[in-house]
């Protein structure tokens, strides 16, 4: 079937899984993660009953998380995520039970002062990170045998990037969603489907005779991300592009591309700047263009662990601490604790 060659196509293309690795699956019960999880569960099959020959050799071990958003809802969603994995567990080698976690993130979102979308991420990837560590020690392996697998498509990747467009992104930004990225804990993210379209995984559905479960909150206009898909896209695809879903996703593909390549050019210019422990040569960054001093400042926050939300607007402090006359000692205290100082010819990334 088209859909499972896809899915199989990119993971060997783009290397996103190997023989024997272990696939901790967010299965929420939705279209996606269901037609994701069915197109694995045939590709296990196809390498059981081929000897290894055609399919891929994994396991998988879902992941259920119960937001408690929906009362009533998001238990019948649990419960439909249970049984449908006890049965799969039962005739396919490798397939777990699902693991189920329940919390209650508008209480989370309140605790950490943060939104609610935040706090679910925040659980769903506490969740997969948890289980992740369980696999590594019922199979012995390390990290680079465990993999986060999510189910985000091609829809998710064009809203994602009109989003970051209406924000006012940067072109890092536009590069969207990653196939694969890497999480703080040490596993790879990967994301399988991120080429197919939201009305093939309906079609796969369909033929396939599965039940998604359905969020009644994604129909409803209410969030900025939500208007994007429900409004804002279709109404660009009638009005300006029929193919604009596409577009979206080429100029993410395109900007990956500069993405990749910059901050391969970035990292060799940091290393070649490193003179001490988290430490910049000045006289090194001078002589740098902007757009690379600017991925080196990211490459030097990043390795005392400040991986994310670092802005323009903290990497204009550290340039203006750069070329500063005033004070031979001074610091840009930037966000959560990290900052950076300058001591005479010297620019030193730390966190207190």
């Amino acid at each position: 079937m088209e859909f499972k060659r896809k899915i199989l196509s990119t993971i060997k293309d783009k290397g996103l899984v190997k023989d024997g690795d272990h696939l901790v699956m967010g299965l929420s019960g939705g279209p996606d993660s269901l037609s994701l999880y069915d197109a694995l569960k045939d590709l296990r099959l196809d390498n059981l009953k081929t000897g290894g020959k055609f399919g891929l050799d994994f396991t998988v071990h879902p992941v259920h998380v119960n937001h408690k958003f929906r009362p009533g809802a998001a238990e019948e969603d649990q419960a439909y995520c249970e049984e449908l994995c006890r049965e799969v567990s039962k005739t396919v080698d490798g397939f777990d039970p699902v693991r189920v976690f329940v919390v209650d993130c508008n209480a989370l979102a309140e605790e950490l002062g943060m939104t609610g979308e935040e706090a679910g991420r925040k659980a769903r990837y506490d969740a997969f990170r948890t289980v992740g560590y369980e696999v590594m020690e019922r199979y012995g392996c390390g990290p680079d045998d465990v993999k986060i697998l999510v189910a985000q498509n091609a829809d998710d990747q064009a809203e994602t990037i009109l989003f970051r467009i209406l924000r006012g992104t940067g072109p890092d930004g536009l590069a969207g969603i990653a196939y694969e990225r890497d999480d703080e804990s040490g596993f790879k993210v990967i994301r399988p489907i991120l080429n197919i379209k939201r009305a093939e995984i309906e079609e796969y559905c369909l033929s396939k005779g599965l039940e998604p479960r359905r969020d009644h909150t994604n129909e409803e206009a209410l969030y900025a991300r939500n208007k994007i898909r429900l409004e804002l896209l279709p109404y660009l695809e009638k009005e300006y592009n029929p193919n604009i879903v596409d577009t979206l996703n080429r100029l993410g593909r395109l900007a990956g591309e500069d993405k990749e390549f910059m901050n391969s050019e970035a990292t060799k210019a940091y290393e070649e700047a490193l003179i001490g422990e988290n430490t910049l040569d000045i006289r090194k960054l001078d002589a740098m263009e902007p757009a690379l001093r600017k991925r080196v400042y990211a490459r030097a926050l990043s390795a005392v662990g400040m991986t994310e939300n670092i802005t323009e607007k903290h990497l204009f402090a550290i340039d203006r601490l750069r070329t500063s006359l005033n004070h031979p000692e001074a610091v840009a205290e930037l966000t959560e604790g990290f900052r950076v100082s300058k001591k005479k010819k010297e620019l030193r990334f730390y966190r207190v």
